[in-house]
């Protein structure tokens, strides 16, 4: 069975981590306050038999979950839109169009994912520890000082559920506020959950060694002041999160020694998406290959309620 290339280290000729710059407007994703009207139409328009075999998916579904529609103020039609706009995200190769993102590009894409990621907004929450697996230099692991809050201005993936061979060389753990659980939408990765495009996050801390690992919490809004700073010193969420990560860390290397204790690899076609180093610009690694089977729910990760 082939195994998808290893992303390249995600640094600069000199030796730099590459930073994701601040989007212009025209290339940012996170939904306008002022309603994105113009790019569901556009998406709706443009996408043809794609957008209706996904809007199909999401009709069945509505009829299932009607508390999906969202608020009183929410249209049947802008919800059918966001939704399918959110399948189609997920089910495609998303390295493509998180690098496009991340290196504030303009393009198709830009409309897609301000209705995709209007489309997370309706599914359900996800509070607790995730984790993902990037390839890091010494100079990209360098730039996650503790105490650094930044954005990731991409959508970031990440698993519910510790799997068995994921591509990388550091651990990326990450506590969740506001990621939303993507099953629905797309059930063949039902450990899948995805943070939005401008959530911010915070190092708590750096550990090294064989099995590097980063450990991060999401920034919750409240967090931000007026001029878009977050305070570097310790909040008693930071140490909640910390030791809920330091048990997920403690779990990840049992499952190490331990097979057993962890789900199934993750299919070919999806295994990039959770690959990815928050903040940084994305190399594009290649791939090649067959497909594996969607993963088991062993090696759930301790959680709280959404």
């Amino acid at each position: 069975m082939a195994v998808p290339t290893p992303m390249s280290p995600i640094s600069s000729a000199d030796g730099a981590a590459r930073i994701q710059p601040e989007p212009a407007a025209a290339a940012n994703v996170v939904p306008s306050e002022k309603g994105i009207d113009r790019e569901r139409d556009w998406v709706r328009r443009s996408l043809g038999a794609r957008y209706d075999t996904a809007a199909a998916f999401v009709t069945r579904l509505l009829s299932e979950s009607p508390g999906l529609h969202g608020g009183p103020r929410s249209s049947a039609s802008d919800a059918l839109t966001d939704l399918a706009a959110a399948r189609l995200y997920l089910s495609s190769a998303t390295s493509s169009i998180d690098a496009a993102i991340r290196a504030a590009t303009t393009g198709p894409h830009v409309p897609l994912s301000r209705c995709a990621a209007s489309g997370l907004r309706r599914l359900p929450s996800y509070r607790g520890g995730a984790l993902l697996r990037a390839t890091l230099s010494a100079a990209d692991r360098g730039w996650y000082r503790e105490g650094r809050t930044f954005t990731e201005r991409s959508f970031l993936s990440a698993l519910s559920a510790v799997r068995r061979d994921l591509d990388g060389n550091t651990d990326v753990l990450i506590w969740s506020l506001t990621a939303r659980r993507t099953a629905l939408v797309l059930p063949e990765i039902p450990d899948r959950v995805v943070f939005a495009p401008g959530t911010s996050f915070k190092v708590l801390r750096i550990v090294d060694g064989d099995h590097p690992a980063i450990m991060l919490r999401e920034v919750s809004r409240s967090e931000v002041d007026e001029e878009g700073r977050v305070g570097e010193g310790r909040v008693p969420l930071d140490e909640i999160a910390l030791a809920g990560l330091e048990q997920i860390h403690a779990f990840w290397q049992q499952a190490r020694a331990d097979p057993e204790r962890s789900g199934e690899p993750l299919p070919d076609s999806h295994a990039e998406a959770f690959r990815t180093a928050p903040g940084l610009l994305q190399t594009l690694p290649s791939t090649s290959g067959g497909q594996r089977q969607p993963g088991s729910s062993a090696g759930t990760l301790p959680q709280k309620g959404a």
